[in-house]
């Protein structure tokens, strides 16, 4: 039992940190073996637990064939490459999807005022060249818990990935959820490559 727990804890490892092409290079398996023996055994538990996760993720990943997403420092989303091609938001819109990529835990719509500060300096970034008043009484109106601006720039956002993504998969990008639980863009972080320096 213990060398097929250490097994597993070594192939966990390389999952998490080595990454999968190494899997099953047998140079590297003397080097995790070392690392893993001073872990304790609830240590090792929770290594092949993030393990698990990450080849669920890979599973449902390549089972969708989703598409990675790269998002350069003026906050454009890019389809596949750094270099492809860029989803045609408007600044808002984008904003906001920028805004809950950033919270893959989801944000609760009666609770979304309280992100106002942190979607106002991500608009900010993508328009720079608009009025700070402007762009403070936009922000205001989008997260205003009276204004129905965050359903109308939600709907666009929907509607512009549905147009733009290939087919079967712009409902992973979306932003969704019911009521009374966080929406949230079910995408996982994994395929979003920050690229903000």
């Amino acid at each position: 039992m213990e060398n097929f727990a250490g097994t597993q804890a070594q192939v966990a490892w390389l999952l998490l940190f080595a990454g999968t092409e190494e899997l099953f290079e047998e140079s590297v398996e003397s080097d995790y073996s070392r690392m893993l023996e001073g872990m304790e055994a609830a240590d090792l538990l929770a290594l092949i637990e993030q393990a698990q996760k990450r080849l669920k993720t890979i599973a449902i990943e390549n089972s969708l064939n989703l598409t990675k997403l790269f998002i350069d420092k003026s906050y454009d989303v890019h389809l596949q490459s750094a270099e492809g091609q860029a989803i045609p938001f408007r600044p808002l819109v984008k904003a906001l999807f920028i805004l809950f990529l950033r919270h893959p835990e989801g944000i609760l719509l009666k609770h979304r005022d309280l992100f106002t500060d942190e979607l106002e300096r991500i608009y900010a970034v993508i328009s720079p060249n608009v009025a700070a008043e402007d762009r403070h009484r936009r922000v205001q109106r989008l997260m205003s818990l009276e204004s129905n601006a965050y359903s109308e720039n939600a709907s666009t956002l929907n509607a512009t990935l549905d147009r733009i993504m290939p087919p079967g998969t712009a409902e992973e990008y979306k932003i969704q959820g019911n009521n009374g639980f966080p929406r949230k863009i079910h995408l996982s972080p994994l395929l979003v490559q920050w690229e903000l320096r």
